[in-house]
């Protein structure tokens, strides 16, 4: 596996091979199987594809309509629930190491699935795929697949004519006996330089969809949102902007600098640009992001996310503008009385000091 190939970003068709944490199996009993399909089948703005699971992976194509890294944020809270549902006991069960590899639908989505199938037959579980229960191959040979899942990207490209599709994907399996030899590291993608399955052309095609959002800000904006937000976060727990940046002072930066990035995120920048912006590795980022909600309070990101607006307010129809604005007023009011009762306001000067030690004890 080359871990120097770059990580893509943007909405597209993804390879995601998703192990337990801390090496445990991801299912326990043969009926999480089943909740494990209803989990990817149902998550926001994404489309099961493709699927195979063994007791400590999933393997799964999904077509995101969003950036990754919140459909991965998003399976493994489901998967913690799940667990904390069926065993009543809370921890993490999907690794937070994950390499997602972009699929060029075209060049390389067909050869993948029926590499994906073949997995079980490939491990030696048993001499077919189509005895393997815990996979979507089933789904591909039925006459009519079930809405959850959306096989007809493959079997469209297999065969032009709808009621020979079944046949003819049952055809390819059964001479599929060197489809992995071409996809031996799924994991890895066919791409020297970047994770993917795909062509040079689809690559650049993605980077420059996925670059457009960036191109909107300059540099020079890039750098005032950076400054804006550490100044934001050292100005909140008392400190210097220039101590924050400091990495000698290891408990603080690593306590405080992900709110830092954790802002940034809130302006729809990508992994890769907090990255270059901290000068930090683009892997850290959503390391950082997700311990967010364990390291600090709720109380207080509610409190920076109303310090830090958003860029701009979203467009509203000109002939609803009073009635928007009068319902926008009445809402504010009604929500900050609701905060006022649910998070009582400390004594500014308290609340500050007490943060700052907060940061610099731990």
């Amino acid at each position: 596996m080359d871990n120097s190939q770059k990580i893509l970003h943007g909405p597209g068709i993804y390879y995601f091979r998703l192990t337990g944490a801390r090496q445990q199996p991801v299912f326990r009993s043969v009926f999480e199987y089943d909740y494990a399909t209803r989990i990817l089948s149902r998550l926001d703005a994404c489309t099961l594809l493709a699927y195979t699971f063994f007791e400590d992976e999933i393997h799964c194509v999904l077509n995101c309509n969003r950036d990754w890294p919140g459909v991965i944020d998003d399976i493994r809270d489901a998967f913690a629930d799940l667990h904390e549902r069926l065993w009543d006991s809370h921890k993490a069960i999907i690794s937070e190491e994950v390499r997602p590899v972009l699929v060029d639908e075209h060049a390389c989505l067909t050869d993948l699935v029926i590499a994906l199938h073949q997995l079980p037959v490939k491990r030696r579980l048993l001499p077919d795929a189509s005895m393997y229960p815990w996979s979507s191959d089933q789904y591909y040979r039925a006459l009519t697949p079930p809405d959850w899942i959306d096989c007809g990207r493959v079997l469209n490209q297999v065969c032009q004519t709808r009621h020979n599709r079944a046949l003819r994907y049952e055809s390819i399996m059964a001479n599929a006996a060197d489809a992995l030899s071409t996809l031996d590291d799924l994991s890895a993608g066919n791409h020297a330089e970047y994770l993917a399955f795909g062509r040079d052309a689809f690559i650049r095609k993605q980077l420059a969809s996925t670059e457009l959002t960036e191109l909107q800000r300059s540099a020079s904006e890039l750098k005032r949102l950076r400054e804006d937000a550490i100044n934001l976060i050292a100005g909140r727990f008392g400190i210097e902007a220039d101590s924050l940046r400091d990495r000698t002072f290891r408990r603080q930066y690593q306590r405080l600098m992900p709110l830092v990035a954790w802002l940034l995120q809130q302006r729809q920048l990508s992994y890769e640009t907090i990255a270059d912006l901290l000068d930090e590795d683009e892997d850290i980022i959503p390391v950082w992001l997700r311990g967010i909600d364990a390291d600090h309070p709720a109380s207080l990101t509610a409190k920076l996310s109303a310090l830090w607006q958003p860029a701009s307010p979203p467009p509203q129809a000109a002939d609803d503008d009073s009635s928007d604005n009068e319902s926008s007023d009445n809402e504010s009011s009604d929500n900050e009385s609701s905060g006022d009762d649910e998070l009582p306001e400390k004594d500014s000067a308290t609340d500050a000091h007490t943060e700052n030690a907060d940061a610099v004890n731990q």
